[in-house]
């Protein structure tokens, strides 16, 4: 097969969605398969990504910060004297940030009249997201890679859904077999609800994507399940998996032997949703003890995290550390004792299922899952004995006490089972997605003939 992938992120950024698609990439590529990417360049990340994609497969466009205009307006604000007013810090806007509020350079009304200017920039601009500035230049030459090579499909993932857009009128001009893949929820997501008229008009944009779609893929059971019935589409599953050459695959490696217990959490955070209270609580629980145990986040503002855990007086067991390339989170993680992951404790995180958790598994280390009880990553764990979920502080603390006595007892927390991980190696999975693209494939040639 020749397969054209349309992504906005792509290695050597150094993001989750560029992990999944630049292993993509490389799988088909390693199996034989003619792979073009089309992508933008000097993405807003960390450029420490290993890269294994010939890079004269990769057609990386310009793009426009739609953002600008309201990055000048920020700059203004941050100018203007300061007022005896203090504006009550809110939600991050497009036309006002935070810092610019809580230090008092406006006053409470001109804060609420950018508040308002920004949702309605936002809503307006930011369609269908704020990478739309990439969409022109992405048909542009995505439509000049097409007229000199031909993909079998073409294979577009999102968020952001600019991708999608952009792989629509891609295979209006090609007429080549379209397959969308949903990483996250776009009209429905009920981390970021728009409004009506913005709902609606999300609702028919992600219509029209899907109605020119051949097949849609999808990172979770329920979520294939939502999507096949809500667009009778062919859909399939594909989970994230792990890297077994990535350094995750250590099942002997013991983590530290220091005395203190490292549970250690990667990425970033959701404030209100994916919540380290319980564990935090669990800590102030376990009184002169918890000493004992450290906690540990990478990549995670911190004002997301000090603050809680100054409300339950364990800050000093509890550490912030900028973003480290992906390689090095794998090796932190394989040298924790114990792993954290966080979901949202809402029937509405159903189907959602952190990148970092197949990562977790890989590494065979103990995974602590706190949010949805009947989450796939909750279930996971208890069905495969991978660690411990609860959102009760009290039974957190007496895990975490049984951890400690295991360490001070044998000096390090065993690895879990081997059959925890079974089934969930990244290769594996793409098995699975190269199979169904060419059945996909496969039935085009033959309503062709």
């Amino acid at each position: 097969m020749k397969i054209l992938i349309v992504t906005w992120y792509f290695p050597p950024a150094n993001t989750i969605g560029a992990v999944r698609l630049g292993s993509w990439a490389q799988y088909l590529a390693e199996n034989g398969h003619g792979v073009r990417v089309l992508t933008a360049r000097e993405l807003p990340f960390p450029q420490t990504l290993t890269q294994s994609t010939p890079e004269h497969w990769v057609v990386r466009t310009s793009w426009y910060d739609v953002d600008k205009p309201s990055q000048s307006i920020r700059r203004l604000m941050r100018r203007l004297p300061a007022t005896s007013l203090r504006a009550t810090p809110g939600r991050h806007t497009a036309l006002a940030e935070p810092r610019d509020l809580a230090d008092g350079r406006a006053s409470r009304p001109s804060v609420k009249r950018f508040e308002r200017m920004s949702r309605v920039y936002s809503e307006v601009v930011h369609f269908p997201d704020r990478q739309v500035g990439w969409l022109p230049y992405a048909v542009w030459q995505g439509r000049d890679l097409l007229r000199k090579w031909q993909p079998d499909i073409i294979f577009a993932s999102g968020p952001p859904f600019t991708t999608l857009v952009v792989a629509r009128l891609l295979h209006n001009y090609s007429r080549q077999p379209l397959v969308v893949e949903f990483r996250d929820r776009w009209s429905d997501d009920p981390y970021y609800p728009p409004s009506k008229w913005r709902q609606m008009v999300e609702r028919h944009l992600e219509s029209w994507v899907v109605g020119g779609a051949s097949a849609l893929v999808t990172v979770s059971q329920p979520w294939e399940v939502a999507y096949r019935e809500k667009f009778q589409k062919p859909t399939i599953a594909i989970y994230n998996g792990f890297d077994p050459d990535s350094g995750t695959d250590s099942p002997s490696c013991r983590a530290s032997e220091s005395e203190l217990i490292r549970i250690l959490y990667t990425g970033s955070i959701y404030p209100g949703r994916r919540d380290p209270s319980p564990l935090f609580e669990a800590l102030g629980l376990l009184g002169s003890t918890a000493a004992a145990i450290n906690v540990e986040f990478y990549g995670t503002d911190e004002r997301h995290v000090l603050p809680l855990a100054g409300e339950y007086g364990v800050t000093k067991l509890v550490k912030v550390f900028p973003p480290v390339p992906h390689a090095e989170a794998g090796h932190l993680q394989q040298r924790a004792d114990v792993l954290l992951l966080m979901q949202w404790n809402n029937p509405k995180e159903q189907g959602n299922i952190p990148g970092k958790f197949f990562e977790y598994l890989g590494t065979r280390r103990p995974i602590l899952v706190l949010g949805l009880e009947n989450g796939v990553p909750a279930t996971i764990v208890r069905e495969r004995s991978a660690g411990f979920f609860s959102n009760d502080p009290k039974e957190i603390a007496a895990q975490l006490q049984a951890w400690l006595n295991m360490k001070r007892s044998v000096g390090w927390i065993p690895s879990v089972p081997e059959g925890a991980r079974a089934g969930f190696t990244r290769r594996g999975q793409f098995e699975r997605l190269e199979h169904f693209l060419k059945g996909i494939s496969s039935s085009r040639r033959s309503g062709d003939g």
